[in-house]
């Protein structure tokens, strides 16, 4: 999934950083900055915002990718450090729960309150985004 959305995080942060306004950098430059200097103290200040959102955007769309996931952890049921093993995730679980052998009334609980923990945590990772966009964030023109 890391691979996955590196195209996408790239493609946003690409969007947002040439829409930078042109006069920032013509200011820089037009005060001696070379382009390096423009691109650290200016361009990027200006569009990290953008590329937070992206990141956390993407980040997002990774964790709620449920068959991919499925396809790529397994259904196995263990917690490991190691990345070479099979591991489960949230996504994974509520996948076996709603299609396993269980009856649907007794499955939907538990497949409902991951999904909950899901979505909780998934708007834990926007509101930290939030504040950190807000902390940065400077207005032009």
């Amino acid at each position: 999934m890391g691979v996955m959305i590196i195209p996408f995080i790239s493609s946003l942060s690409d969007d947002v950083i040439n829409s930078v306004p042109q006069s920032l950098r013509d200011a820089s430059l037009g005060l001696g900055a070379t382009k390096a200097e423009t691109m650290q103290q200016v361009v990027l200040p200006a569009a990290l915002p953008g590329i937070v959102s992206a990141v956390l955007l993407a980040v997002s769309r990774a964790i709620g990718e449920t068959m991919i996931v499925v396809m790529a952890a397994g259904q196995g049921a263990n917690l490991t450090a190691n990345p070479l093993e099979a591991v489960t995730t949230v996504t994974v679980q509520i996948v076996a729960l709603i299609t396993g052998d269980t009856e649907a009334e007794t499955a939907a609980g538990p497949a409902f309150t991951l999904g909950f923990t899901l979505f909780v945590l998934t708007l834990i990772m926007n509101m930290a985004a939030q504040r950190l966009v807000a902390k940065y964030r400077e207005k032009y023109d």
